[in-house]
């Protein structure tokens, strides 16, 4: 998972990960061994999580700020709207995309 996550490969920046279920389905693991590993990464600054939520990749060209605790709450909300936002562009643009 974390060369996918850091090369930008198959989940780059803004990424929504998988379920915890389906990535323990994917890899053969358990749920907790996921849950564990996601921690990690976290922990390493590859993703950002809200908790009962979901995991996305961060972006690594963001600063990651000072490390308390507030701030990083603030870093991971304003990538979730980020986030979200691509999406609804995205979203749109392809409904736009559908217009004649």
């Amino acid at each position: 998972m974390r060369r996918q996550v850091a090369a930008g490969g198959r989940y780059p920046p803004g990424t929504r990960l998988p379920s915890v279920r389906r990535l323990a389905h994917e890899y053969g693991l358990a749920p907790q061994t996921v849950q564990n590993a996601l921690r990690v990464l976290r922990q390493e600054g590859l993703v950002v999580s809200q908790q009962g939520r979901a995991y996305f990749v961060r972006d690594p060209n963001r600063p990651v700020g000072d490390g308390t605790a507030a701030s990083a709450e603030l870093r991971e909300r304003l990538e979730l709207v980020e986030t979200g936002l691509r999406e609804l562009q995205q979203r749109v643009a392809a409904l736009e995309g559908d217009r004649p």
